[in-house]
């Protein structure tokens, strides 16, 4: 026998046009995704455009600033429930059943509480970026969760740069391209990080770039944890409140990392004010689906 709880959905809905206004919005739903199958991860909303991470060590993870990841994103609030999400997006939207989206690849986010405190003991790295926030918590005598993610995504990232540059010579051959780092910068960081010397970054350097299997390695840990575990980590401001358009915990993110490519059959439901009810029904006649008026 199924068990039912009303506070989490059997679909997940993704809600567009935030900000646009209603026209907008309705043309970006049926025009853009309904009627093309496609709920893409870019502004332009061209599936054929690769999905790449940026980054910015120089940026906190904390306010989703250091890695800028292109990502499908949907929320797993029951249709009755949806009043307080709605208000921060839009009224337009669509849904699919959590099964179909499972096999797309969605997965829930990691939720960070930015606030909540944790030893002191751990807030080991001092990038140059954080420093004074470093040196404030250590006045406060603890660490909270958003400095320590901060510093450890970037002590990480820092580490994986390094020999990624060590082991390519020239940038064109370098996972981590761009991003403001130098193969000089890339050389001081991993020395301070590991506690080495110029001899050994030397020896290192000599041993890595006649090794095949090293930049098949790293690439391979870099990309999962840029693509699949820091662009699955969502902080949020946990004390605010919870209509508050930065409390994130409200929205019981699931992302794709990439496009979805959806038939018209997949759709579960599609949420829309009662007003576009005929003009939906005119434009989209092929749709079977459930329609959610919200007002």
């Amino acid at each position: 026998m199924a068990i039912a709880q009303n506070y989490v959905s059997n679909e997940l809905s993704h809600f567009v046009g935030r900000g646009k206004t209603e026209k907008e919005q309705y043309d970006l739903l049926v025009n853009k995704i309904l009627k093309t199958g496609w709920l893409t991860h870019g502004p332009r909303h061209d599936p054929t455009v690769p999905r790449t991470a940026n980054l910015d060590l120089s940026k906190p993870i904390s306010r989703d600033e250091a890695i800028r990841y292109p990502v499908v994103c949907f929320c797993d609030i029951p249709e009755t429930e949806l009043s307080i999400h709605v208000g921060k997006y839009s009224k337009f939207g669509l849904a699919f059943q959590k099964d179909f989206l499972i096999a797309a690849g969605a997965s829930p986010v990691f939720y960070v509480a930015n606030e909540s405190l944790l030893p002191l003991r751990l807030a080991l790295f001092k990038p140059g970026d954080f420093r004074a926030r470093v040196e404030a918590a250590q006045a406060k005598g603890a660490v909270d969760r958003a400095l320590y993610f901060d510093t450890s995504v970037r002590a990480i990232i820092d580490i994986l740069a390094a020999f990624d540059a060590l082991c390519s010579p020239t940038e064109d051959a370098r996972y981590f391209k761009g991003g403001g780092l130098s193969v000089s910068e890339c050389k001081e960081r991993i020395k301070t990080l590991l506690g080495l010397n110029d001899a050994h970054v030397t020896a290192i350097e000599l041993a890595l770039r006649s090794n095949a299997q090293t930049p098949t390695t790293l690439v391979a840990c870099s990309d999962f944890l840029l693509n699949y575990v820091f662009s699955f980590i969502k902080c949020f401001d946990a004390k605010r409140p919870l209509d508050d358009e930065t409390h994130y915990y409200m929205e019981r993110e699931w992302r794709v990392a990439g496009n979805v490519h959806f038939g018209l059959p997949d759709v579960a439901r599609i949420f829309l004010p009662s007003r576009y009810a005929d003009r939906l029904r005119a434009d989209l006649s092929a749709y079977k689906g459930q329609i959610s008026f919200l007002e």
